[in-house]
């Protein structure tokens, strides 16, 4: 059983990690870079963060924006060393953690669009 889980888990790393990929890809040629690329066929959310205190929005962009490409950065490099894992180790729990945050994180900034 605790194998099967396993096998599960390595499929599942394999789209997250091409998720990831994209979406750091279109982040940084959409949001920094702004240039049009075929990555902009994925959309683009635009939060709409009028409602909340200058210090929140602020928050929300730096601190949680910012926190979330350095996490795309981290899964990048540690999503194929987990591959290679044949038990759930100390970095398959970060890796889990790191996708739980973006998860949260692609929900919120989902929810804020001013679409």
């Amino acid at each position: 059983m605790k194998n099967k889980l396993l096998s599960y888990w390595r499929v599942c790393l394999y789209f997250i990690y091409a998720f990831v990929v994209l979406h750091f890809l279109k982040d940084i040629t959409q949001d920094i870079l702004r240039i049009s690329t075929p990555l902009d066929i994925f959309g683009d959310i635009k939060e709409d963060l009028s409602s909340l205190p200058v210090a929140f929005q602020n928050i929300y962009l730096y601190g949680l924006g910012g926190f979330s490409i350095i996490t795309e950065i981290v899964l990048i490099f540690t999503i194929p060393k987990v591959w290679k894992e044949n038990k759930l180790s100390r970095l398959g729990k970060i890796v889990i953690f790191l996708i739980a945050y973006l998860a949260i994180f692609f929900i919120t900034a989902t929810l804020l669009d001013s679409k």
